[in-house]
């Protein structure tokens, strides 16, 4: 399963880009690979920033094919890059290292443009994909928000314009469910309907509900109001789980 994205960060003092597939996060760490392989090399033209080749065109084609040789060498799985001062790194889980530097050689015969670097880590834990390179809560909210942002304007979405925007909270007691939906009425939030999980034994979370207010759906917008449901559905020990909005 993939679901890649990209967003900027401070790391370690310095700006960087991070390219992700989010979709591990759900099964790391994997038991069968706890070996962090890192492959890195220098961008031949950055842009300003640093983070960027000036022509990707090359770039992306050294990236997948260091992610389909180490896929086929070692069975290792690709979580992403990360990019900073015009240095690029790419980063794998294996369930061991023998191979890396070879399959860096390999690759680095068909790229001459590049030179690269490979070496390896233990990681037990994914710290290199869940410590470094996951997205702080706040950032994963904003990134999520402009997925459907970006959703809404291929279909000729005027974001600007104020609509009834559905919201979604989930809860593990009928009591916090009503607590929330009690405190979010003092913002203009209206209830529009509750959900209840079937099987409440099996969800941590079973009592749902769908929220809406009146408001626009541009990127500071929603990113704010999201932001206060998110905080107000913890405070009652719930989670927040996105929003919906029809094509205006």
């Amino acid at each position: 399963m993939e679901d890649w994205d990209y967003y900027i960060c401070d790391l370690d003092g310095e700006k960087a880009g991070v390219f992700l597939n989010l979709a591990l996060h759900a099964h790391a760490p994997e038991v069968e690979r706890r070996i962090s392989l890192r492959v890195a090399t220098q961008l031949q033209s950055p842009d300003d920033s640093g983070l960027q080749e000036r022509d990707e065109t090359d770039a992306s084609r050294l990236e997948d094919d260091l992610e389909e040789t180490l896929k086929a060498r070692m069975d290792a799985v690709y979580i992403g890059r990360i990019t900073h001062s015009g240095l690029r790194e790419f980063y794998f889980y294996a369930s061991g290292s023998q191979g890396v530097l070879q399959a860096a050689r390999e690759v680095e015969r068909r790229h001459p443009e590049y030179k690269l670097e490979a070496g390896s880590a233990p990681d037990n834990k994914w710290d290199q994909y869940l410590q470094v390179m996951y997205p702080a809560p706040d950032v994963l909210r904003s990134m999520h928000n402009q997925k459907v942002l970006a959703a809404l304007q291929e279909h000729g979405d005027d974001l600007s314009k104020a609509r009834e925007v559905d919201h979604y909270a989930h809860f593990g007691s009928p009591e916090a469910r009503t607590e929330f939906r009690r405190k979010i009425a003092e913002n203009g939030f209206a209830m529009r309907r509750e959900l209840n999980v079937a099987n409440e034994e099996t969800e941590a979370l079973p009592f749902g509900l769908i929220v809406y207010r009146q408001h626009m759906v541009d990127a500071q917008t929603i990113d704010l109001i999201t932001a206060e449901l998110e905080a107000l559905a913890q405070r009652y020990e719930g989670r927040y789980d996105g929003w919906e909005s029809p094509v205006v």
